[in-house]
């Protein structure tokens, strides 16, 4: 009896007709990689498991206390890459990222204006939530740093197999400066990304569009992502801390001069140290819950035993907290900068497509 022979032809054509489906089903579903989520500097406990305790870059005692920062945006005319039109940019949107930099309490905010060739700064107060008004203008001289940004927007189109993937780009060129030094303390890019998709009909044409309200909300949402590296950056850079003020019987738990008004973030990670002889020395890692009446719990999960400096002091507070305290002067200063939670709620609303491209 013959054995009937294998027809390759047929699996070869069940084969590449596999294949066709798979690169269709590809082609209507896979989305480019787009870094959309701002990239921010934070840190945690993991962060100081191991290795050498060390206190951050650019702390200071004297900057422990609320820092007066004026800041000046200038909104820039978006454009359209793929048609060169202009985009509906909210004319209100440099006024109103000024208004949302009074959300970061590390900083007493003052919007920055120029009248005539004469600045002058007027304080932003934070009330509650997004209300926010204005105080009177304030002399010159009492402000620290000047935050200056200038906004460039950009649309650009990437066209699926059933829909367009619609990304609106803000690129914020920012300068900080230092105004009792006149020194610029720092000057980058900050970019921020927001994504919005059309379904588009077999013949090629939309089945929905977006009208200005959209268009701006989007470019909103964009500008905010870019606002929060501004923020992580400013947090680095001047890093928040106060007093150790008191501590319980065992030494582990201690409170800080600085709460949450002042800047001090929910599970912040501290260094606590002190002057030894003029120079500080880091006695423990903790962890910071802040309170509303200006003071912050301090959780010590980490002492420094085992730097040769520092183990003597440890022992000497560890064995009577209290009294160390009254005869010494303790500090802690945190690592980044707590980022107003409603930014991030904001520009992850249910339009964004971050969470549908997997960012």
């Amino acid at each position: 009896m013959r054995t009937p022979r294998p027809d390759f032809r047929n699996a070869a054509a069940r084969a590449l007709a596999a294949v066709a489906v798979l690169m269709l089903v590809g082609c209507a579903t896979d989305a480019p990689k787009l870094q959309l989520d701002p990239t921010l500097v934070s840190y945690s406990r993991k962060d100081f498991a191991k290795g050498p305790i060390r206190l951050p870059a650019n702390y200071s005692a004297e900057n422990f206390r609320k820092l007066q920062l004026g800041v000046s945006f200038e909104a820039v005319e978006g454009i359209d890459r793929k048609t060169g039109a202009p985009l509906a940019v909210d004319p209100a949107l440099a006024a109103r990222l000024q208004t949302e930099m009074a959300k970061l309490k590390r900083f007493t905010v003052f919007s920055a204006h120029n009248r005539g060739g004469v600045a002058f700064f007027e304080a932003l107060q934070d009330v509650e939530g997004d209300s926010v008004r204005m105080r009177e203008p304030v002399d010159a001289r009492t402000i620290d740093l000047v935050l200056n940004g200038r906004l460039t927007v950009t649309k650009e189109r990437q066209d699926l197999y059933n829909e367009t993937l619609l990304i609106y780009e803000v690129e914020c060129d920012f300068s900080c400066e230092d105004l009792r030094t006149r020194t610029v303390r720092f000057a980058e890019k900050a970019r921020g990304r927001t994504a919005r998709r059309q379904i588009l009909s077999y013949s090629g044409r939309a089945l929905a569009g977006m009208d200005t309200a959209d268009e701006r909300q989007a470019i909103t949402e964009a500008a905010l992502k870019a606002l929060a590296v501004v923020a992580n950056k400013l947090g680095n850079t001047f890093p928040v801390g106060g007093r150790i003020v008191s501590a319980t019987t065992t030494g582990d738990k201690m409170t800080l001069s600085a709460g949450f008004e002042e800047g001090i973030g929910q599970a912040q990670q501290c260094v606590v140290f002190m002057d030894d002889g003029g120079v500080d020395v880091a006695l423990a890692m903790a962890e910071a819950v802040p309170k509303a009446n200006g003071t912050s719990r301090l959780e010590v999960y980490r002492w420094n035993t085992g730097d040769r400096d520092a183990a003597p002091l440890v022992k000497a507070y560890r064995s009577n907290p209290r009294g160390f305290l009254a005869e010494n002067r303790v500090f802690a200063v945190g690592y980044g900068l707590s980022v107003p939670p409603e930014w991030e709620s904001e520009y992850r609303d249910g339009a964004d497509e971050s969470a549908r491209l997997g960012h």
